[in-house]
């Protein structure tokens, strides 16, 4: 249905948040059909064998998931979930009444897979308030590239009986030296992962930590190929969001197929 009617237009649009507001109305729709998330499942799927990783001691049933800035509001994680990804990345969060919001909704319709919070405002707070909600944190520091705010979330996550992964998002264009500060603090201070933003750095971030230091590759993925690139240049996971509004649930599969072929 999305590949008849909905790719048609959201291939024109040059815009990407009309593209993406198209598609969420879509996904939303689907999702409120008496048993569409059931069939959605069933047609997608998300557990090919062979491509389960841990990453961060997470347990992910494919490398593949969806990044933020489609559900922004955290009221479609378990629609978008269905077409195949193994974990959805709501937000960003530039409030904590943002995050308050996406709170009772996850409360209300708890998620069905791993789902992680993106992060770039009230930090601290925003972070304590939706630590039980969640199963990992995106920290976005591309707006201030000041790993300072992760002291302050480090420390609290001491005091919660149950551990969450933390990942920092750094910006897409940054100097490598810059680079090299984050992850000398990383390492250092038991960041759990980080998230670029090209196959740049995913390269120079794998080689700099030898591998220690999971990559999520949030890098413009819109093909199998591409995908494939950020995992071999060192990425653990892969997200995609653009591609999907553009090409539709299919290429999810397609990403599975080829990873499943390459894994053979």
């Amino acid at each position: 249905m999305y590949s008849l009617f909905i790719r048609p237009i959201t291939r024109k649009i040059k815009d990407n948040d009309r593209a993406s507001a198209i598609a969420k109305s879509y996904f939303k729709l689907e999702g409120r059909i008496p048993g569409g998330r059931f069939i959605s499942r069933l047609i997608h799927g998300n557990r090919p064998a062979g491509l389960e990783k841990e990453v961060f001691g997470l347990n992910f049933y494919n490398p593949v998931g969806l990044g933020a800035g489609l559900d922004v509001k955290g009221d479609l994680y378990n629609d978008l979930n269905d077409l195949g990804f193994s974990f959805v990345e709501i937000g960003p969060f530039k409030s904590i009444n943002e995050i308050r919001q996406a709170i009772y909704r996850i409360q209300s319709d708890p998620p069905d897979d791993i789902i992680a919070a993106c992060i770039c405002g009230d930090v601290l707070d925003s972070f304590c308030l939706s630590y039980d909600f969640c199963d990992f944190f995106v920290i976005d520091i591309s707006d201030n590239p000041d790993m300072e705010i992760f002291d302050g979330i480090l420390n609290a996550r001491l005091t919660y009986d149950t551990y969450k992964p933390v990942v920092v998002k750094i910006p897409e264009t940054i100097p490598f030296e810059e680079i090299d500060d984050i992850l000398d603090y990383c390492m250092m201070n038991s960041v759990d992962g980080i998230q670029a933003r090209s196959i740049q750095q995913i390269s120079y971030i794998a080689k700099r930590t030898k591998n220690r230091l999971p990559i999520i590759a949030n890098c413009h993925i819109k093909t199998p190929e591409q995908a494939q690139e950020a995992l071999d240049a060192g990425a653990s996971l892969v997200e995609v969001r653009m591609g999907l509004v553009r090409k539709g649930p299919v290429l999810i599969g397609q990403i599975l197929r080829h990873l499943s072929a390459r894994n053979k």
